[in-house]
C-alpha cells in the first residue's frame, strides 16, 4: 500500500512539471493571447484528424499525463483556449477518445484522482460530447 502511494505521489510531481503553460487568472475576460484555436472546426472531421488538428495547434493551456499500464486509462491531453473548457484526448483500454467542451475543473480533478479509471467512468466517460469514427 505504501508503494502506491509513493507512486501516486510521483505521478502527481509529474503531472505538474509537464505543465507546459501556465494558466494566469483576470478579473476581466480575456481572448485567446498567441494561439489559433479559438476558430478550430472539428465537427466535420474524423478522429483522428480532429485529434491532428487538436494537437497541431497553440493553445492558451495544455497539460498531459501519461501512465504505464496494460488497460483503463492510459494517457491524457487537455487542451483549452479559454481556461474554462476544453478538448480532452484520452488513451483507454488501447483506444484513442477525444471529449468536446470538458471543463477544465473535471481536468483538475482527474489529474489529482487517488482513481482515475473511477473518475474517468463516473464523470467523464457518459457526461461529455465524444467525437466518434
Amino acid at each position: 500500500m505504501h508503494y502506491i502511494y509513493i507512486l501516486h505521489i510521483v505521478f502527481l510531481f509529474m503531472i505538474g512539471a509537464r505543465n507546459v503553460n501556465a494558466q494566469v487568472e483576470h478579473n476581466y475576460p480575456v481572448g485567446p493571447q498567441s494561439t489559433n484555436c479559438d476558430s478550430l472546426d472539428i465537427t466535420l472531421l474524423s478522429l483522428d484528424e480532429a485529434i491532428l488538428k487538436v494537437e497541431s495547434s497553440k493553445f492558451r493551456f495544455q497539460q498531459q499525463f501519461k501512465i504505464s499500464r496494460t488497460y483503463g486509462v492510459m494517457s491524457a491531453k487537455y487542451y483549452s483556449c479559454n481556461g474554462k473548457s476544453g478538448y480532452l484526448i484520452m488513451l483507454v483500454d488501447k483506444k484513442d477518445l477525444m471529449y468536446l467542451e470538458v471543463p477544465k475543473s473535471v481536468w483538475d480533478t482527474l489529474i489529482t484522482s487517488s482513481d482515475i479509471n473511477a473518475f474517468y467512468k463516473s464523470e467523464i466517460e457518459e457526461s461529455y460530447e465524444l467525437i466518434k469514427d
